[in-house]
């Protein structure tokens, strides 16, 4: 399916592998700015390109189903990651773990939070998703933020399991674009095929002239 005329003709501008090559690039320098592998502050930027890329994707697949809805995933994988990894990184520079006591909780019907007081008597936010059915007085040990930056985790942090996950996201992702492209690309082609006559886009030579007839 063509696309807009702007994109069109920034396609027939470039060479196919010159316009596969920028695309897919751009896919993975947005993949590893929306998964926060390239830094926390360039996730927002990352997610407006990401927004960009599918409707890169969407215009040039008339919007088919499984390439568009398996790059939306990726993009909603990449920024899931994103939010743990940014945790976790924060975490590993300057938390430790801490008991605490479940000072009170809330639940609503998207979500569960939870506060609690640490051993000095500050109150902190408690890890996401709330405690875990903890009632008020009830100890639990987190790992614990000083900042207070990041949530608390039940866990260690372990960035290196979310740097694999982005890693394989991004690919996906990646593909997805790269794929896009590629069929935009030969859409324009065989529409110019088209206007031209010939599937190689060079016009029919003329049929040979028949000699005169002798009088």
């Amino acid at each position: 399916m063509a696309g807009p005329a702007w994109l069109d003709r920034l396609e027939r501008r470039h060479s196919a592998p010159l316009f596969y090559t920028s695309v897919s690039l751009l896919a993975i320098l947005d993949g590893a700015a929306l998964s926060g592998l390239a830094g926390r502050w360039l996730v927002l930027p990352g997610l407006a390109v990401a927004l960009g890329l599918l409707w890169l994707v969407a215009v040039h697949t008339d919007q088919r189903l499984v390439l568009t809805l398996l790059f939306f995933l990726s993009a909603a994988a990449l920024f899931v990651v994103g939010l743990f990894l940014i945790r976790d990184r924060a975490l590993q520079q300057r938390g430790a773990w801490v008991d605490a006591v479940v000072a009170s909780t809330e639940q609503t019907r998207v979500n569960s939070t939870c506060e609690l007081l640490v051993n000095d008597g500050t109150g902190v936010a408690g890890p996401a998703g709330g405690c875990r059915d903890a009632q008020p007085g009830e100890h639990v040990r987190v790992f614990h933020d000083p900042a207070g930056e990041v949530p608390s985790s039940w866990s260690a942090p372990h960035p290196t399991r979310w740097i694999w996950t982005a890693v394989g996201a991004d690919v996906v992702f990646t593909a997805c674009a790269l794929r896009a492209a590629v069929i935009g690309v030969r859409g324009n082609r065989q529409a110019d095929s088209q206007r031209s006559g010939t599937p190689g886009g060079r016009p029919f030579p003329s049929p040979p002239q028949a000699p005169p007839a002798p009088r």
